[in-house]
């Protein structure tokens, strides 16, 4: 719709105008009328307009200076002038203005007025056409530098490149150099996975963009900064001396703002303004000791006790082992909670070893299974997660005792009622086809068939039997054959997934990961990590 204001100092001219415009039209609409500039300026600073009707002569403002405030203040939008016959001079100079077109006054033809508004509708919808085309192109290019400006940042930070190459990426996106020194901090979502499994954010890119549109507001106020998104969840920020003042201000706004806590690795000022791999590296570590101290911390690397202490098990394998087969919960819960409350105390032990500490732990209760020819994955689910997942991705050390100390009634009472028992042979039968054929797509109708039974009552009767659903026991053994497969690097991960049952390697994926605690690539690297140690 196109917004007309009047502009005239002679009441008949405006009444004359507003009747050829009509009120129900749906292409014009007459917002106002002024009997001078100064009138019109007013309503203009109110309303939306498109196209002024504007008289040259009138009293305390003419329409030459209208059209000059016009042209300055809204330069959108389109003025037609009202002209008599003897305005020829007034017309030119009104032209020069920007006016793109002008009427006689004592000669209005109705039909040629709307014609004329009818071609500047036209005319102002191809300008916005070509704004919004214009518009739509710089933020695609805007967004593509910025995207390819973080890519190279997080490159840079992530291994190890030569002071040309920093200094070619500065060049390239026209960056300002840091001045001596140079600090990294590393900022970590907390509890990211339960965040977008409630889903309040409605994606993961939208919970990620705006916290980084909040950091980044941060930052700017404290001066010159890079903020890089490292992963999901996880951001740089790369600056001079760390202001400690800033970081607790990026934990309130992101607290205040959106409800999300945020946990901070701080990393050790460096003089050479060229090590951001090592800052990097520091801040992360300084972040992963946030396992001791827990959500919305600020960790400084110079803080830390890193000298690392002797590593061997804070146990004695023959004790648990003994508790475990007397189904002793309480002297395993107890053990569980005195070497936590050590850890905690000491915070001495890197994360990442601890967690492998508790790795090992897990494996004494997965032998004692396996020696009456259990598997650990089968036992059934505490608070729905696998404990491997559980051990790699809990936050906290505390989370990770909890839910261990949670875990063991399951454990006991699992190992109490299906160890060293003998299944029933139609069970045995499914297991074995299972076994035979996991890597073909697999139904419980035909399973049940197979035995002669419907598809219910097998499911209740191998649920009671085993402790599993058919398909959770069909997953295990996919993931059991999966690790095995993983092992050798001549598979690639879409091979494994077709191997082992799944045509869609992203879903082989997901499913490793909920019972792992890590992708099937993170899994591979671990492993060949280890032989290679």
């Amino acid at each position: 719709m196109l917004r007309i204001l009047i502009v005239d100092d002679e009441i008949l001219v405006r009444i004359g105008l507003k009747t050829i415009i009509p009120r129900d039209n749906e292409d014009f609409q007459v917002i106002g009328e002024a009997a001078n500039g100064l009138e019109a300026l007013k309503i203009l600073e109110s309303q939306a307009c498109d196209v002024v009707l504007t008289d040259i002569r009138m009293p305390e403002m003419d329409g030459l200076e209208l059209l000059k405030q016009i042209r300055e203040r809204w330069p959108a939008i389109k003025c037609l002038i009202l002209s008599n016959h003897n305005d020829f001079n007034y017309v030119q100079q009104a032209l020069r203005l920007g006016a793109i077109e002008y009427v006689t006054k004592l000669e209005i033809n109705p039909s040629e007025l709307m014609e004329k508004l009818g071609a500047i509708r036209d005319q102002l919808q191809l300008e916005k056409q070509g704004q919004n085309a214009r518009t739509q192109l710089e933020q695609k290019v805007n967004q593509y530098s910025n995207e390819v400006k973080e890519k190279r940042l997080r490159e840079l930070l992530q291994g190890h490149v030569s002071r040309g190459e920093i200094e070619q990426v500065w060049r390239e996106f026209q960056l300002e150099l840091f001045t001596s020194p140079l600090s990294a901090a590393v900022i970590q979502i907390d509890s990211y996975e339960e965040l977008t499994q409630n889903n309040r954010f409605q994606s993961d890119r939208l919970l990620t963009y705006t916290v980084k549109n909040v950091l980044n507001e941060i930052l700017k106020k404290y001066g010159n900064g890079e903020l890089v998104e490292m992963a999901v969840g996880k951001f740089c920020v790369l600056t001079g001396q760390i202001n400690a003042n800033m970081l607790v201000e990026m934990q309130n706004a992101v607290q205040v703002f959106l409800k999300i806590s945020l946990a901070i690795g701080v990393s050790p000022s460096y003089e050479d303004t060229f090590a951001l791999h090592q800052a990097y590296e520091k801040a992360d570590h300084a972040l992963s000791y946030r396992f001791y101290y827990g959500g919305s911390c600020i960790v400084y690397y110079d803080h830390l006790h890193v000298s690392l202490p002797t590593l061997s098990e804070p146990w004695q394998e023959e004790e648990w082992m003994k508790r475990i087969e007397e189904g002793d919960e309480i002297g395993l819960r107890e053990k569980i909670a005195a070497w936590t409350e050590e850890l905690c105390h000491n915070k001495n032990i890197p994360p990442a070893l601890l967690r492998e500490q508790w790795l090992g732990l897990l494996h004494i209760f997965a032998r004692c299974l396996k020696a009456e020819g259990g598997d650990i994955y089968s036992v059934t689910l505490h608070e729905q997660q696998y404990p491997y997942h559980v051990i790699r991705n809990a936050e906290t050390l505390q989370a990770l005792s909890n839910w261990f100390i949670g875990w063991l009634p399951v454990f006991l009472a699992y190992k109490r009622e299906h160890g060293k028992e003998k299944l029933r042979p139609e069970i045995q039968m499914v297991i074995r086809q299972i076994m035979e054929k996991y890597n073909l797509p697999l139904k419980v109708a035909d399973l049940a068939n197979n035995v002669g039974y419907t598809e219910n009552y097998l499911s209740i009767l191998f649920k009671k039997e085993t402790g599993k659903t058919i398909t959770d026991y069909i997953t295990n053994v996919r993931m059991k054959n999966a690790r095995e497969l993983l092992k050798n690097p001549d598979y690639k991960i879409f091979e494994i997934s077709e191997l082992i049952g799944y045509a869609d390697p992203n879903h082989f994926s997901r499913s490793f990961k909920q019972m792992e605690g890590m992708y099937p690539t993170e899994f591979r690297k671990l492993i060949f990590g280890h032989r290679t140690s």
